[in-house]
């Protein structure tokens, strides 16, 4: 070895016994520009866009998404439902996708001051920003409707994710990942315990390599359900402890300066993780 390979061996040895490596950092640190991307996104939907109401918002809003994610492999999908014209956006520019990225964008009716900055926007501006990074082997889906009306039931609720499930339009091979509610500050994850096992084991993988606690949670009602009952592999990861007592929850205290560049970070470096590992066994 010479003096030149000595001394890199030294830095290294050094570096590892730092718990520092020569690259850019941890998974979570080489995600920072990404997350403000997202936080900036999830920001102007909030200020742009603020009712987003299933029926009476959704061609705006969803045009409004459309608008900033590259053109080509984006269209949205309108459909007809009992409490109006629903749409959803689409974006893919890869032929297979490995997996099916999805987060609802509408708010729900009936709270005044309602914006849906976590509840929403949060990781629908995550979704933006890893969109038109363009560097995933994804289909990203936003869906409308999430939000109940009443309670939710086949008829209430989880439109979106109903119509994109039943539709065919997605290979029942690929897997489907849910996210929500994770801009929060106070940053505390979990996933859904009705999710497909084998694709929930994974994702707790992907989470403990690249550092993100993770934890697990009874059964949520989500956008998952449906793929789930249409017979996809499916699985939600949430953070469903919003404000104390997750009193912030479908409340006007859902506001942006809640978010966090740093928790969209962490969601982007848990779900760059989870289809790599997704690459590795369906290649």
């Amino acid at each position: 070895m010479g003096r030149r390979g000595l001394l890199c061996a030294c830095i290294t040895l050094t570096a590892l016994a730092l718990g520092v490596g020569c690259d850019d950092g941890t998974p979570i640190e080489q995600e920072r520009a990404l997350g403000e991307a997202a936080l900036a996104h999830a920001v102007a939907l909030c200020e742009e866009r603020p009712s987003r109401l299933a029926g009476r918002d959704s061609r705006a809003a969803a045009d409004w998404i459309a608008a900033r994610l590259p053109q080509e492999g984006t269209r949205v999908d309108a459909f007809e439902t009992p409490i109006g014209t629903l749409a959803n956006v689409w974006h893919c520019r890869v032929e297979r996708p490995v997996a099916v990225l999805v987060s609802h964008f509408d708010t729900k009716a009936g709270i005044p001051g309602f914006v849906g900055a976590n509840d929403g926007a949060s990781t629908t501006g995550l979704l933006i920003a890893l969109a038109n990074e363009g560097k995933l082997p994804v289909a990203y889906l936003f869906t409308d409707g999430e939000e109940c009306r009443v309670a939710y039931s086949n008829t209430d609720g989880l439109t979106g994710a109903w119509h994109a499930a039943r539709s065919g339009q997605i290979d029942k091979r690929t897997p489907i990942i849910v996210l929500d509610m994770l801009g929060d500050a106070g940053f505390n994850p979990s996933l859904a315990g009705n999710g497909s096992a084998w694709l929930n084991a994974l994702a707790r993988r992907a989470a403990q390599e690249t550092g993100v606690r993770v934890e697990d949670a009874g059964a949520i009602i989500d956008d998952h359900l449906p793929f789930v009952a249409a017979g996809y592999h499916a699985i939600d990861l949430i953070d469903f402890d919003y404000g104390p007592g997750n009193a912030w929850w479908h409340t006007a205290e859902d506001t942006p300066d809640k978010l966090s560049a740093d928790s969209l970070a962490q969601t982007a470096a848990f779900v760059r993780r989870l289809i790599a590992i997704l690459e590795q066994k369906h290649p």
